[in-house]
């Protein structure tokens, strides 16, 4: 239900798009080409599941029809992907990165490792504003997030980067849990092997579609537990597990850097193109994608597969990512310690 929902917001973003004068470029650019979408996580993962459906359905909303191609490039948490993006992909509009959520946290706390500013970026849109989820085995013997203030709690990681790393350094930071980071799987499916066999607890970043998605179990209730959610509101289905910024008490410096980070991670899988695209070709490709949003197929393929859809317009992520590189230097040096405190 609530992927339709959502999509009759797309389908107002459409009609913008028409009004707008989107069609400005000519027909011919894309025909005979190939679009490169580029996800830097590993084949099976949430953000690969997501660009490969959107693979089969954007490319009939881009005039010229064009051969829409998906590649992963995995590597630090989603730098390379972004970097490679910024300064050595084609400036032409042929060139798309779906960006790692936790890389706005990243520049914006100021930590090492990336080559270009978000800022900078021509976004699309995105797929989804829903909570990031953290979660362990029933096997692990943690049943609340309080259980993970008591003893150690190992979580998997893809790299520094990204908020899968992140979220478990910022809760130890702010609430006091043990989380212990384990860095360097590929993605999601190798994190869910390790997890069902025993070698880590559990992991963080995902959403709850996404969790029953990889863990059928879940839905009978016999293998994950869902401790706690990231976002600026919790997702329906887990009225029971708390947001962050409902942990992190009455400190005012820590409730600044709960919200933060909450508004940071609400522009969950966001598509991109490198500075330099001309922008009668964004404006192409911003309809393309709100198109598909709507498109029927493309929305029941998606409730089929518990996909999150709670889409925003490129518009849309460029004013947030705007705004949290704006929040005050103060918020984001604690931040930046909080992010990254248990991060090497």
């Amino acid at each position: 239900m609530r992927t339709f929902l959502y999509a009759t917001l797309a389908i107002a973003l459409t009609g913008y798009f028409l009004v707008s004068g989107a069609c400005a470029q000519p027909k011919d650019f894309y025909a005979g080409k190939t679009i490169t979408m580029v996800v830097s996580t590993g084949v099976g993962g949430e953000y690969d599941r997501n660009l490969r459906l959107l693979q089969r359905h954007i490319g009939k909303y881009i005039l010229g029809n064009p051969t829409i191609l998906v590649i992963n490039q995995v590597g630090a948490g989603g730098l390379l992907a972004i970097n490679h993006a910024a300064n050595m992909a084609p400036k032409d509009g042929t060139w798309l990165v779906l960006v790692m959520n936790g890389l706005l946290l990243f520049e914006a706390t100021g930590m090492s490792g990336m080559h270009a500013s978000l800022a900078n970026f021509k976004w699309i849109g995105n797929f989804s504003q829903a909570a990031a989820v953290t979660v362990v085995t029933k096997k692990s013997g943690i049943r609340s997030i309080e259980d993970a203030k008591i003893r150690e709690v190992i979580i998997g990681s893809t790299g520094a980067g990204s908020f899968s790393a992140m979220l478990p350094a910022a809760y130890n930071a702010l609430i006091g849990t043990k989380f212990r980071m384990v860095q360097g799987y590929d993605g999601a499916s190798s994190m869910n092997l390790a997890m069902r066999k025993g070698e880590l607890d559990g992991r963080s970043g995902g959403t709850w579609p996404s969790y029953l998605v990889d863990f059928p179990e879940a839905s009978k209730e016999d293998f994950i537990i869902p401790l706690t959610q990231v976002g600026e509101i919790k997702d329906l289905n887990l009225p029971n597990a708390p947001l962050l910024t409902e942990l992190v008490g009455v400190d005012p410096m820590k409730r600044s850097v709960a919200q933060f980070i909450s508004k940071a991670l609400t522009q969950n899988r966001s598509l991109a193109g490198p500075d330099g695209i001309p922008d009668d070709r964004i404006a192409i490709l911003r309809e393309a994608f709100a198109r598909t949003m709507v498109d029927p197929t493309f929305v029941l393929e998606a409730a089929r597969s518990n996909m999150e859809l709670s889409p925003a317009p490129g518009v849309a992520v460029g004013n947030t990512v705007s705004e949290v590189l704006a929040t005050s230097k103060e918020v984001r040096e604690y931040a930046k310690f909080v992010l990254g405190s248990d991060i090497k």
